[in-house]
């Protein structure tokens, strides 16, 4: 038979540490953690990651400095270094 009369309640109290994760819509997220024993009001620590980019190679190639960058050579169909690239008049 069924148990008669009100339900029990869960009286235990609520968690003391616990994280909250959320998510931006660039992809980007933020993991807030918060422990009540040490500061009442808001989180102790906000952890922030920026989105995951993929780059293509001529992307990266394109960020780095001139001196660190790889430049075709058009006679072989390689790629070669700032200072062959500019011995052979290619930049």
């Amino acid at each position: 038979m069924a148990s008669r009369g009100r339900p029990k309640t869960d009286d235990s109290p609520p968690p003391r540490k616990y994280t909250r994760v959320f998510t931006n819509n660039d992809g980007s997220t933020e993991t807030w953690h918060y422990d009540l024993d040490k500061f009442a009001n808001g989180p102790i620590k906000v952890e922030m990651t920026s989105p995951v980019i993929k780059e293509t190679w001529e992307e990266q190639n394109a960020r780095k400095s001139k001196t660190q960058r790889k430049y075709f050579n058009p006679a072989n169909n390689k790629w070669i270094g700032y200072g062959r690239a500019k011995q052979l008049g290619v930049i």
